[in-house]
């Protein structure tokens, strides 16, 4: 037998053979003769006690990885005694639990179940060979040290859990912290901006006044409505005070414009247009404009009308800009060209004006359509622009739900593309409809 006891022990890990083994008996006989062969098994605490009632007592002084309980009788007293003591454990924390073996005699199926209940996990015989209980006791505390294990893998996913939960609020804290301030940024932003566009519309009305008369006094010195001005430079100052009142007018016009598109004071006027008809008026404004500049201006609509769901004063003022935009910075002798296309794909209306003028490089392009932005560029002699025509036509084509984009080449011309989106018919679709 001590040779089969010696040969268990040498199959025990080394968790096994360092495991605390606790055996409670009442019968110290048969207790000596238990530690005797788990020692001789290879284990090397194996401790022993007597009183089945002090469990919970010994569990807490000891930390056993295993215990060992001996059914004390047979009689329903001494069952019933046995799992009242198997039961006191509950009392113990979960960690501090060991694995529990109950060696038994004759115990019924109602004893057993309840036993299994109270935390039993392994019945060992009274009479079983003394390498069996090595085994078993051996297989007991390999569970220990796998549940101790996963114990321990759970605590630190939880740690981890918790940890990472911990900085996702912090996060999450630090989100909301910098979405409040950039929503009180917004609304400081917002109260700025209506604030200028009172200020503009206080400021332009205070200042259109004298213009609209400087603009009047002008036109009757340069006209002589009263009479000869005498020397012919007077007619020459008074041409130069009406086009700067005019270009001053424009400036102060195209502001206010600009700074309610910005600040979304602007309400549109949706209806259904014929955007060709709506081009071909627009650019009947800008003829006279040609023809002081010695610019050909040519228009080419589609053979079908057009007709799309949008503002009409928007669009005319997008052509306008467009369109004036390009004849100033046209040479004489050169060309514009004012076209409308259906996308046919996608359904949306397309606008392109080109022109053969003096062009601009790609790092210019957002100086373009920036407010007051001017390119260096040859023009038209006497014709200046504000810098404000095309920031204020991209914005207006933004809130019709279109985009704006810009080709251009120095010295040979730009072409400037808007797509306009097509209305959504009965059907959901959405197209331009002719």
């Amino acid at each position: 037998m001590p040779e089969l006891l010696k040969n268990s022990a040498n199959l025990l890990g080394q968790y096994q053979r360092n495991a605390t083994i606790l055996l409670v008996d009442s019968n110290q006989g048969l207790l000596i003769s238990l530690v005797d062969v788990l020692r001789h098994g290879g284990f090397r605490f194996v401790h022993c006690r007597q009183d089945l009632r002090s469990l919970p007592q010994y569990c807490r002084e000891l930390s056993p990885d295993v215990l060992v309980v001996n059914q004390p009788g047979d009689t329903p007293s001494a069952v019933n005694a046995l799992l009242a003591s198997l039961g006191s454990l509950s009392s113990l924390p979960a960690a501090q639990r060991p694995t529990l073996l109950l060696r038994t005699g004759a115990l019924d199926a109602t004893a057993r179940n309840e036993a299994r209940r109270l935390g039993v996990s392994d019945f060992i015989a009274q009479g079983c060979h003394p390498a069996e209980v090595v085994t078993r006791v051996a297989c007991a505390a390999h569970l220990q040290f796998l549940g101790r294990q996963e114990a321990e893998q759970q605590r630190q996913v939880d740690a981890q859990v918790r940890d990472r939960t911990a900085r996702l609020l912090e996060s999450l804290e630090a989100m909301q912290e910098r979405e409040r301030t950039l929503l009180a940024a917004l609304e400081h932003t917002r109260t700025e901006i209506r604030q200028k566009a009172d200020f503009l519309a206080h400021a332009t009305h205070e200042l259109r006044t004298p213009l609209n008369a400087i603009l009047g006094f002008a036109d009757l010195l340069r006209r002589e409505f009263h009479g000869s001005l005498g020397d012919a430079r007077y007619l020459e100052y008074a041409e130069d005070v009406h086009a700067a009142a005019s270009h001053m007018a424009a400036v102060v016009d195209d502001t206010l414009d600009l700074s309610r598109a910005e600040s979304g004071q602007v309400t549109l006027d949706i209806r259904d247009i014929d955007i060709g008809r709506a081009v071909h008026d627009s650019t009947r404004m800008l003829r006279t404009l040609a023809a002081d500049c010695g610019v050909d201006l040519t228009v080419k609509l589609p053979d079908r009308p057009l007709h799309l769901r949008t503002d009409p004063e928007k669009v005319r003022q997008i052509i306008l800009n467009l369109g004036s935009n390009a004849l100033k910075f046209t040479p004489r002798g050169g060309r514009v060209t004012v076209e409308v296309q259906a996308d046919n794909r996608g359904g949306a209306l397309i606008l392109i004006v080109r022109d053969t003028g003096v062009g601009m490089a790609p790092h210019e392009l957002p100086i373009a359509l920036k407010p007051f932005g001017q390119v260096r560029g040859a023009q038209q002699p006497g014709v200046r622009g504000t810098g404000l025509g095309l920031p204020l036509t991209k914005r207006f084509v933004e809130m019709l739900g279109g985009t704006l984009d810009i080709a251009s080449v120095p010295g040979r011309g730009t072409i400037v593309t808007v797509r306009l989106p097509a209305p959504e018919n009965d059907t959901g679709d959405a197209r331009a409809t002719a």
